[in-house]
């Protein structure tokens, strides 16, 4: 009987020497309407638990992400349960018609957070990004760490998005802004084919547009130089409506 137990101390030491620890992503609603965070591990990593939840206006709840998770972030908003017992969301759905969504991803355009943890180097890498378009503000900001920064996409794009790129619910009223590449699905907008590499596939008046609203966030495929962050063993607060 002995013998798991040695394993489990072995397994605990040489995580400890390795400098491997769990992140806790602190999510917060400032919104003034629920909203529903999702989470989607990357192919390779851990489900978080739960994969979905509920927030209403000023609550918050805590998730640990075990070493080196990487994955995105999202809300949904516009939610309801219809009489079958289904779920689902008029922005940011996953489709399962259930609150979690069990590795599924967000339908686009929602604002995304992705992370990266103990990656190169040792460090976190994160951003927020537009590139599939924007449904609800969101900041990320480390607490404690080193060398770290935050970043955030502030601005209701729902407000000033042209109506060409609206995500339009029933009711008329915009829930979330595609973009380009969403909209009209060119080449030229999704960096792909002969757009696909960062010298030929440049900033559109579309891409200027999200830029402009959220200078921190990916507004296209190749905005890497003033959108991705880094840092060293901190945990993160994920502010909804910052």
């Amino acid at each position: 009987m002995a013998q798991p137990r040695l394993v489990s101390l072995a397994f605990f030491l040489a995580v400890l020497i390795s400098g491997a620890h769990s992140t806790t992503f602190s999510f917060k609603n400032n919104c003034p309407y629920p909203v529903w965070p999702a989470t989607q591990a990357n192919a390779d990593k851990a489900a978080l638990s739960p994969t979905g939840f509920q927030l209403e206006s000023g609550a918050s709840l805590s998730l640990d992400a075990p070493p080196a998770w990487s994955g995105r972030l999202w809300a949904r908003h516009r939610c309801s349960t219809d009489s079958s017992g289904r779920f689902s969301c008029l922005s940011g759905d996953c489709g399962t018609g259930q609150v979690e969504c069990n590795g599924a991803g967000g339908v686009p355009p929602a604002t995304l957070v992705e992370v990266t943890l103990q990656g190169g180097g040792g460090k976190d890498f994160y951003d927020v990004s537009c590139v599939d378009g924007f449904n609800v503000p969101v900041s990320v900001v480390p607490s404690g760490g080193s060398n770290c920064d935050s970043t955030s996409c502030r601005t209701n794009i729902n407000a000033r998005c042209p109506t060409e790129l609206w995500m339009a619910a029933p009711d008329g009223s915009v829930v979330g802004c595609k973009s380009a590449c969403l909209a009209f699905g060119t080449d030229e907008y999704c960096c792909r084919g002969k757009f696909g590499s960062p010298d030929t596939c440049k900033p559109t008046g579309y891409s200027k547009m999200f830029k402009d609203a959220c200078p921190q966030a990916y507004s296209y495929a190749y905005d890497d130089k003033t959108s991705i962050f880094t840092c060293v063993g901190a945990n993160y607060d994920i502010t909804y409506c910052p």
